[in-house]
């Protein structure tokens, strides 16, 4: 028998940071060790199909004789921000709303992380100040692997066939370059990951990414009128030739934004990295006009220069496969109904392995986990929502 949070408090314990600049799959030898620890708890609690495979993922069946199949998903990875693996969080119960002290040098306010106040009266874990939590995605993990335990005990009850996966990668963007829906043989799907269990997500930003170089032409300073070309210049001005609203730090909500990553360079030579990103399919494009247009004032103006823009998709808005099949939205639906939750749809400002997932031809939303503020050591799980989230995913398969 599995209990939620020795379980959670065990998978954390694990650090499974994935390297964004490694070049092999999954990026950490760390992640394929983790995936032989799950395989082995699912064997231990009856899943005894359970495998990883060439890649690393972890699928798993558990078949109740129904016509239709219902997989859950989660991430396996943590974010390469800060270092995970924690061996000494800590349990806050009945927690008052206050500002929240984790170590000698950190301190969480609640006027900067005004989330805490939706959580106050749950129990709650946070990290030491030195180490993010890990409940993004292992929240997920848990209560995946705890709703499998009881579904196993209790086939009887539900009306839906249980399918498993547990992917690496994702924190870096791969966490369903390898994934095969083949293997994974459900109807619909659902990720659990991410903030509050009283959201949902059916949206997220369209995606691209854009390189930007620039080839200068470098001569001594004391005799370069009408001849230097700076490249290290021409970066900073192109970049002044994109719209100053268009950017993270000025939108919300379904704005999109064009995101300069990096920039880096000299006289002779400069390279500038952005995402570009937009829940509108045809906003998108136009943010791809925008930065083409920017290219060629600069090569009008330069033409001494030389400068290659490239642009490439990365993800598509998984609503625009919602809007014309709305089954799993419905199953949600049903779920929270069911469990006397309220609940609300908002859109993903980022990516989901289910996005990509859908459009492998597998219907796959997001369902949250309960965990906030990731990706860093202000992170912090909420134990009763994560409890609450597996009665939630009984009522799905019932």
């Amino acid at each position: 028998m599995l209990d939620l949070v020795p379980l959670f408090l065990d998978l954390i314990s694990f650090d499974t940071m994935s390297d964004e600049v490694s070049t092999t799959y999954p990026s950490s030898e760390k992640e394929s060790e983790f995936a032989d620890k799950l395989v082995e708890i699912l064997h231990s609690i009856g899943v005894s199909n359970a495998y990883k495979d060439e890649y690393s993922l972890v699928y798993a069946h558990v078949d109740n004789n129904k016509e239709k199949t219902i997989g859950l998903i989660a991430h396996m990875d943590t974010s390469p921000a800060l270092k995970g693996g924690i061996k000494n969080p800590r349990i806050i119960k009945n927690y008052d709303g206050k500002d929240i002290k984790l170590n000698d040098k950190y301190l969480m306010e609640v006027n900067e992380f005004p989330f805490l106040k939706e959580i106050q009266g749950d129990d709650i874990i946070v990290t030491d100040g030195e180490h993010l939590l890990g409940g993004d995605d292992k929240a997920g993990i848990a209560i995946i692997l705890t709703f499998v335990n009881y579904y196993i005990n209790h086939k009887d009850e539900f009306n839906y066939n249980l399918a498993i996966s547990f992917t690496p990668d994702e924190e870096i963007g791969k966490g369903a370059l390898h994934f095969d829906i083949k293997k994974m043989k459900a109807d619909v799907a659902y990720t659990l990951d991410g903030g509050s269990i009283f959201e949902a997500s059916y949206e997220n930003f369209n995606a691209a990414h854009a390189t930007l170089k620039i080839y200068g032409v470098g001569v001594h300073p004391g005799s370069a009128k009408d001849i230097m070309v700076n490249a290290a210049m021409l970066a900073s001005e192109y970049v002044l030739l994109l719209p100053s609203e268009m950017v993270p730090e000025k939108t919300e909500n379904r704005e999109g934004f064009i995101h300069l990553t990096d920039i880096k360079g000299d006289v002779e030579e400069a390279s500038l990295s952005f995402i570009l990103r937009d829940h509108d399919k045809d906003l998108l494009e136009e943010k791809k006009v925008i930065m083409q247009k920017a290219l060629e004032t600069l090569k009008n103006k330069y033409p001494h220069g030389k400068l290659e823009l490239t642009i490439e998709d990365d993800y598509r808005n998984m609503f625009d496969y919602f809007k014309n099949d709305m089954t799993a939205i419905n199953l949600i639906n049903k779920a929270y109904l069911n469990s006397n939750v309220k609940l609300t749809y908002s859109p993903i400002r980022g990516g989901t392995d289910g996005a990509t997932i859908t459009y492998l031809g597998l219907p796959c939303p997001n369902l949250g986990v309960g965990d906030f503020s990731p990706h860093g050591r202000f992170e912090v799980v909420s134990i009763n929502q994560m409890e609450k989230m597996v009665e939630i995913l009984k009522e799905l398969f019932k």
